[in-house]
């Protein structure tokens, strides 16, 4: 009997699971199931675990152990996810399952996978790089806008500052403000640093053009690719933002050993990120301008790195 232990990175539009098995330290058979496809969380767990009897090297196992990493709060029994419409108690899902089920935050994944990181998986902005025992933070656009803090001890902090209000920096930012609060009582950075803040920022800016426009966020690449002007400056304000506010996190938790930028954005759009302009922008902070443009910047581009996370809390049982 093969004994396995199933991983899942479950985020606002995709549940990426795999499994780790006695050979290794890494995840195998990876499935990746849309969200809307299944009703509940549930539904989508059990259909992974029937996709694995399908492999004759599996045709007899046995779960160990599951962890599952969720992109929302997990201090709860009922873990309800802000960006999908899945909702579920951990109590009951750990009696369906019959084994110990550990649930993370997903940048909580996020930050324990970079020391699995092999170097050609990240992705350094220039020649700062961390020295070590100090403070490092992740932040990732995706579905959502995820940030963590990782303490010098190892203690990670995971947090909702994806929710924080949008400070604008420009008299243009200010103007996409203005007209996003005629679409949100409230705008945080995630309306703007997401998927569907990549589509608020089309809009603002088409309007502020006089042509006002919506654009799905899978076509304004497409659209800056052609050389669409509105499309090429929402990609501007999009990396200026994101810039600005990594800036105020590295300020916010003093993460003198880096920013790590990861989520499922920012890989599709690296032919435009001009990482010379981020630094500018992310150190751009007054009286901390000179601590800033000391904190290394690097970009994740490993492919899983959630579900890598979440081998490394299994391994270091976090």
């Amino acid at each position: 009997m093969t004994i396995i232990k199933i991983v899942g990175d479950i985020g606002g539009t995709n549940a990426r699971f795999a499994c780790v098995t006695d050979a290794g330290n890494f995840y195998h058979k990876l499935k990746i199931y849309p969200c809307l496809d299944f009703p509940n969380f549930e539904d989508a767990i059990q259909s992974y675990i029937e996709y694995l009897k399908d492999f004759d090297e599996l045709s007899d196992f046995s779960i160990q152990e599951v962890c599952l990493a969720f992109a929302g709060p997990i201090y709860h029994d009922i873990i309800d996810l802000p960006n999908n419409h899945w909702s579920f108690s951990r109590t009951k899902l750990q009696r369906l399952l019959g084994v110990p089920v550990k649930i993370i935050n997903d940048f909580t994944a996020q930050t324990l996978c970079l020391d699995l990181l092999a170097e050609d998986e990240l992705q350094w902005f220039d020649d700062m790089r961390p020295k070590g025992n100090a403070i490092r933070s992740v932040i990732g656009p995706g579905t959502g806008l995820g940030v963590s803090i990782q303490m010098s001890n190892g203690e990670i902090i995971p947090s909702e500052a994806g929710h924080v209000a949008f400070a604008p920096r420009t008299p243009h930012q200010l103007e996409l403000l203005k007209l996003l609060w005629t679409r949100y009582k409230r705008v945080s950075v995630e309306r703007i640093l997401s998927g569907s803040g990549l589509e608020n920022l089309y809009w603002a800016n088409s309007k502020i053009s006089g042509k006002e426009a919506q654009q799905e966020a899978s076509s304004i690449l497409e659209l800056a690719r052609s050389g669409d002007e509105i499309a090429k400056k929402t990609l501007t304000d999009f990396f200026q933002i994101l810039a600005c506010f990594s800036g105020d996190i590295a300020m916010t938790g003093w993460t003198s050993d880096g920013v790590y930028l990861s989520g499922g954005i920012l890989p599709k759009l690296w032919e435009f990120f001009d990482m010379q302009k981020f630094r500018n922008s992310f150190q751009d902070k007054g009286r901390f301008s000179d601590f800033c443009s000391t904190v290394p910047i690097a970009m994740v581009q490993a492919q899983q790195p959630g579900l890598l996370g979440c081998v490394a809390a299994l391994q270091t049982d976090y």
